[in-house]
């Protein structure tokens, strides 16, 4: 009890102000410098950097498992990542390693700061609710791959409501099929007891960020068993235990 009370004073009086600073100062520095014609640094770096602040001020530590199958692979991958918590973007921002671009829900845009921090530096949008918006994510999604950048998606959609791995959604492995392009999956653990969903105070904890072989599209297959089997591969390995 002494020590939950201790980290709210804590969290209010020092991690959030400092938190809603470095926000402001990096998502500015990024569109400053992206609009100068620096999306290549400043539309990565910046956030790497702010992503690593928040987690060190929320204390959660973070181990990564697997690094040294970023060195066997060549971009651009199609990162995807099981969604445990908000935190899982710091984690995957400030700790996988490698450019990308995130693709990510509409509602994000709306985010002081955010929001036009991810649209200057190339992410993607997407409102699932509309059609039109999946189908121009789609589109953008390839030209992204195309110019050589790596994407990260979350392909359950939406966070976890209980911890658990929700079904994975297509959308992702079909574009994958499009672009032959390799899978990564890359497993994220105890994101989600540290800031369980409709939680707005992270607790202390240590991340876990596992960085898993990639998956290949067997070519040999149709659409439909390709985009199967591979849904099937990387569900088996997000859902894997992690030491």
């Amino acid at each position: 009890m002494l020590g939950t009370i201790l980290y709210l004073i804590y969290f209010f009086i020092l991690a959030l102000p400092l938190f809603i600073l470095t926000t402001i100062l990096a998502a500015t520095t990024a569109i400053i410098g992206c609009y100068l014609g620096g999306e290549k640094v400043f539309g990565y770096y910046p956030g790497v950097i702010w992503s690593r602040i928040a987690l060190a001020l929320f204390l959660c530590p973070v181990k990564i498992l697997g690094k040294e199958q970023l060195k066997k692979e060549e971009t651009p991958l199609l990162i995807m990542a099981n969604h445990q918590s908000a935190l899982d973007i710091f984690l995957i921002y400030g700790y996988l390693g490698i450019p990308f671009r995130f693709i990510l829900k509409e509602s994000i845009r709306k985010i002081p700061f955010i929001g036009k921090f991810c649209e200057v530096a190339g992410f993607i949008y997407v409102d699932e609710r509309r059609s039109s918006s999946i189908k121009k994510s789609m589109e953008e999604g390839k030209e992204v791959l195309r110019k050589g950048n790596s994407i990260v998606l979350f392909p359950e959609g939406h966070r976890s409501r209980n911890g658990e791995m929700l079904p994975l959604k297509r959308g992702g492995f079909r574009l994958a099929y499009q672009l032959q392009a390799k899978m990564l999956p890359v497993a994220i653990r105890n994101a989600y007891e540290a800031l369980p969903y409709k939680k707005y105070i992270p607790r202390p904890k240590k991340l876990l960020l596992s960085i898993l072989p990639t998956v290949a599209i067997d070519s040999s297959l149709c659409e439909q068993d390709a985009i199967a089997k591979a849904l099937s591969e990387v569900e088996q390995a997000l859902k894997q235990p992690i030491d």
